[in-house]
């Protein structure tokens, strides 16, 4: 068996980046996870983490979505890559999708890790048409697990911009949140008060402020075990990292399962 701590985590693409870089520095050398999946990254905060995290691999391809929506990274010393690859999805920006890269750890296990951000409910399209954007991508993306993964181990990390459908979906194909799994209840993520350098909270299309609320996922499926779960609180001379917080999760991976 092989147990390993897994990340996922909105970086807020470039906003306020460079009041949030010394917070961003600091959490990853204070909070390094063994699997990390990123949301909202940008050219910047990628080179940030690859200095911060030199025992790290991640995907390197020229695909744009890997260096502007997501990547993978993985601790060197316990897992090696297998394949990787971008699934189309749905979401609407032409360089999102599934990111996903396939491990095998020193035992001989393999794991499916792969991460998506679905759809802003401010969207232009959502907006116009009233039509939740996310529950067909939801199941786009299980449906792309199922084929990746099968019964393997698989874990998928989101920001799922959604409080309902998506996660309804997910639950359904039997993946299971890192809360749930631990008989805990999930802690909002998003989003992060007080910013020092922002001005009143919420977004541009939310009048009444954007209420506190959990929108950032690690899930799994197969022969892998959720230990322990946090979503996490820091501060780094008063700053946070991003306006969500990191989901963390350890796990045991259970390598004489095949599926």
């Amino acid at each position: 068996m092989t147990t390993f701590v897994a990340m996922t985590y909105n970086l807020w693409g470039d906003a306020h980046l460079a009041e949030r870089e010394p917070a961003l520095r600091a959490f990853f050398r204070t909070r390094p996870p063994d699997l990390l999946a990123t949301q909202e990254l940008r050219p910047g905060s990628r080179g940030l983490i690859d200095e911060e995290l030199p025992g790290h691999a991640r995907v390197v391809d020229d695909h744009p979505g890997w260096a502007r929506q997501s990547n993978l990274w993985w601790r060197r010393e316990l897992f090696e890559p297998v394949a990787y690859g971008v699934r189309d999805v749905g979401i609407l920006d032409p360089t999102a999708g599934l990111f996903w890269v396939r491990l095998r750890t020193a035992g001989g296990g393999e794991l499916v890790f792969a991460t998506a951000h679905l759809t802003w409910p401010g969207h232009a399209e959502e907006r116009s048409t009233g039509v939740n954007q996310r529950v067909p991508q939801a199941r786009a993306i299980v449906a792309a697990l199922d084929e990746l993964a099968g019964a393997g181990a698989c874990l998928f990390t989101s920001d799922v911009n959604d409080i309902g459908g998506p996660l309804w979906e997910l639950g359904n194909a039997g993946f299971l949140d890192s809360f749930t799994a631990l008989g805990s209840p999930a802690p909002p993520t998003h989003p992060v008060v007080p910013m020092p350098f922002t001005s009143g909270r919420g977004t541009r299309l939310s009048p009444v402020q954007s209420p506190a609320k959990a929108i950032d996922w690690i899930f799994s499926r197969g022969p892998v075990r959720a230990r322990t779960g946090e979503a996490v609180e820091y501060f780094h001379d008063g700053s946070a990292p991003s306006d969500h917080k990191p989901v963390v999760a350890t796990f045991t991976l259970d390598e004489g399962v095949q599926p």
